[in-house]
């Protein structure tokens, strides 16, 4: 008998909004799962991930792009991964490239991404966040776990400089995005 894997759904999809110079949008992240290093494993754990990935495991505050996805620092010895792929057996594949060495958990149900790109983020985006955002204090590659209306967020900041992730809990998916489009409708005016 086969058995069909289930698939997280996002409480956001087909999410699209624009205003001028500014577009909160889904985000690209199909999977996402956790990947905490033992007690003293660091280094190992980076060597692996150098040799499967060709990028090394981010310090803390950045987020560095891989084949597949990206992977960001989330605090000391734990990182997330991200896939653009649909595979309900991500996790599963993370601990069997990496020996079963770090503790692995999916997370991909518990998130939410949201991209926000254009020229009008930071005026959006500082109303919302405590973060001085711009680029010498958080430049592009930069990644940081932060408040953002009374919820916990990531902010990403990949390479493009007119471009955002924000990484939301689904729990509070529908209170986030509210408090982004009304922060965007009272800065920016009317949506298109």
């Amino acid at each position: 008998m086969h058995k069909e894997l289930l698939k997280a759904t996002s409480p956001i999809t087909g999410l699209s909004l624009q205003w001028s110079g500014f577009s909160i949008n889904e985000g690209g992240y199909a999977e996402i799962c956790s990947f905490v290093s033992p007690l003293n494993k660091d280094k190992e754990l980076n060597d692996m991930f150098l040799s499967i990935y060709n990028v090394s495991l981010p310090s803390p505050g950045k987020i560095i792009p891989y084949d597949e996805g990206s992977v960001f620092w989330v605090s000391p010895s734990q990182w997330f991964i991200s896939s653009k792929n649909h595979n309900p057996l991500f996790d599963r594949e993370i601990a069997d490239k990496f020996k079963k060495i770090p503790i692995v958990t999916m997370q991909t149900d518990g998130w939410i991404s949201i991209d926000l790109k254009g020229s009008a983020c930071l005026a959006v985006l500082e109303r919302l966040v405590k973060l001085n955002l711009n680029d010498c204090e958080f430049p592009p590659g930069s990644a940081t776990r932060t408040g953002c209306s009374h919820m916990t967020i990531f902010l990403q900041k990949p390479n493009q400089e007119t471009h955002f992730i924000v990484l939301g809990a689904r729990s509070y998916a529908q209170s986030l995005i509210h408090a982004l489009i009304q922060t965007a409708d009272n800065v920016l005016g009317e949506r298109k």
